[in-house]
């Protein structure tokens, strides 16, 4: 008996995940919205990050993280994890604009902000 309704119970649900009558998408495929030729430009804006590799500038005022030895950049919009770079000219509560290329995909032990590969900074 209990075989008879484990068996009946597997098949409801497998049944159930197989009818579908196509008046609705079960899973709506993503949206997609083409690009405008004003929509492209070559400086990084919140929406649109930089292209992978670009030197950028980004000015903030530098902070130290949670972790030791982890320094940060905090912008109005976002916080960058500055990797490298003259840690002599990084003091914390200054103001500095620093060049590089953001590494969004490179892991650290910080635990904070986006990777920011420093090339220059200055005051």
């Amino acid at each position: 008996m209990r075989l008879r309704i484990a068996t009946l119970v597997v098949l409801a649900a497998l049944g159930g995940c197989a009818s579908h009558d196509g008046s609705s998408p079960a899973l709506a495929p993503p949206s997609v919205v083409p690009s405008s030729p004003e929509a492209s430009s070559t400086a990084p804006t919140a929406a649109a990050p930089p292209p992978a590799g670009s030197v950028i500038s980004v000015r903030g005022t530098l902070k130290d993280g949670v972790e030791p030895g982890c320094v940060l950049l905090a912008t109005d919009a976002k916080t960058y994890l500055l990797i490298g770079g003259d840690r002599a000219a990084m003091k914390s509560g200054q103001q500095v604009t620093v060049y590089g290329t953001p590494q969004p995909d490179l892991m650290t032990t910080c635990q904070q902000g986006t990777p920011f590969k420093v090339t220059k900074i200055e005051p």
